[in-house]
């Protein structure tokens, strides 16, 4: 195993160089680009790495995981800094198409970054995630009004690339991303010695 991260580093010495340094570190690091998506470390998002690309028509978009012991999930946010009446944490219902036809209503939340107006989700949907993966394009409505029509070409190989960005990111931390799982509050650590309180942690 050591090996095999070792070779991944040298693969990727600019990034190890930046990661060793990592305390100090306030700005975005890049991993590397593929097509037309950039793959980076993001010091402000607690280290994780993300996919991004911007685009001509003005809008820009991030993909990123989040991750939780049996519920992991992603975010993914548009921006484009012509959408100027969007309200800061207003919740706007989005409907996702993909090219394979699948179609699905989404709750965003819409964020401000300096003149950059963004509308962020937060999903653990597999389903939808493929779709996003599989597809060469995603056009995005509101109210029935179209409001992105974006590639999605290469985003596969960069989310690829995104997670082993990640685990090079947190092997050089020593990052667990896992969180406990507190959804079973009959939940305890193991133990080899007997109890008559079958129940306490």
């Amino acid at each position: 195993m050591k090996q095999a991260i070792a070779a991944l580093l040298l693969a990727c010495m600019p990034f190890a160089a930046f990661a060793q340094n990592a305390p100090e570190i306030k700005d975005p690091v890049l991993w590397g680009k593929f097509g037309t998506w950039r793959v980076q470390m993001q010091p402000n998002l607690d280290n994780t790495c993300v996919v991004m690309s911007a685009f001509e028509t003005g809008h820009d978009l991030m993909f990123w995981r989040y991750f939780k012991t049996g519920k992991p999930g992603f975010f993914l946010s548009v921006g484009n800094e012509k959408w100027k009446s969007l309200v800061h944490k207003k919740v706007y219902s989005v409907n996702f198409e993909f090219d394979e036809g699948t179609n699905w209503d989404v709750e965003t939340t819409a964020y401000f970054q300096g003149s950059n107006r963004r509308l962020m989700m937060k999903s653990s949907l597999q389903d939808f995630l493929h779709g996003f993966k599989s597809s060469k394009t995603v056009k995005m409505f509101y109210e029935k009004k179209e409001i992105a029509h974006l590639s999605l070409s290469g985003v596969e190989e960069a989310i690829e690339e995104m997670d082993a960005c990640q685990k090079t990111t947190d092997e050089f931390f020593k990052i667990s991303r896992m969180e406990p799982d507190t959804s079973d509050p009959f939940a305890r650590k193991s133990s080899t010695q007997a109890s008559d309180d079958p129940f306490k942690p």
